[in-house]
């Protein structure tokens, strides 16, 4: 219908942001650390959500009660309803639980945080109360099922697709561990990363040090095989 405008896509981190072509909910919001938010904050906001009626929000399992409060408070603030949630703002969230939780702040399904206020609770726990209040009105839910990237049926896509789903829930069985152990680089009959076939594959790492010497000595092998000389800069 051409009416790109009145749908946006926010998300809570720059590269969740990136895979969906949005924008994180920060920039769009004006959500930041400090409390302040101006006349010319709200101006922004109401710019940038104009003619908008749908408000997408990805990767749910990222925001915490305290962000869903702040989400909520700016979207009330900028459309002058303060006494609807997101400022009667229709707002679909979409996600996987059992993926990353937020950083240093209590995810939406925690029992840490319940939705009444007290006296004797901080600011911060009081608007972390509201958030987890206003997440407890979202009553319509879709629950997908259906693994959209593993849909190869080969005997090994599929043992590797039933291991992931039983790790989801934490009852991964023998079987699933032993064929997830054959796919172990450097283990017994498991392909070696050192093999031409894996040479561009990304490899998840926890330490930057780690990240670090792989991408030099990938940045070696890219440039002897193109036969192109290789710059370090500092």
């Amino acid at each position: 219908r051409k009416e790109k405008h009145r749908f946006i896509v926010p998300a809570p981190t720059g590269s969740a942001a990136a895979l969906v072509d949005g924008s994180t909910y920060h920039s769009v919001l004006g959500v930041r650390d400090s409390d302040e938010t101006n006349r010319k904050t709200i101006a922004q906001i109401q710019s940038k959500l104009e003619g908008v009626e749908y408000i997408f929000i990805d990767e749910i399992s990222m925001i915490s009660c305290h962000d869903m409060y702040l989400i909520s408070k700016q979207l009330a603030l900028a459309f002058h309803y303060s006494d609807l949630p997101f400022g009667g703002v229709n707002i679909i969230f979409a996600g996987d639980f059992a993926q990353l939780p937020p950083v240093a702040a209590t995810p939406l399904y925690s029992h840490r945080v319940g939705t009444q206020i007290k006296s004797s609770m901080t600011i911060y726990d009081q608007e972390s109360a509201i958030g987890k209040a206003i997440w407890h009105q979202v009553t319509t839910v879709v629950i997908l099922k259906q693994n959209m990237r593993q849909t190869v049926q080969s005997e090994k896509d599929a043992k590797f697709r039933t291991a992931l789903e039983n790790m989801r829930y934490n009852s991964c069985t023998e079987e699933d561990i032993a064929f997830l152990e054959t796919r172990v680089a450097g283990a017994a009959g498991a392909p070696s990363i050192s093999q031409k076939n894996f040479a561009e594959v990304s490899i998840i790492t926890a330490f930057n040090s780690d990240r670090d010497a792989i991408n030099s000595e990938g940045a070696k092998l890219f440039a002897m095989r193109h036969n192109v000389p290789l710059y370090t800069f500092y």
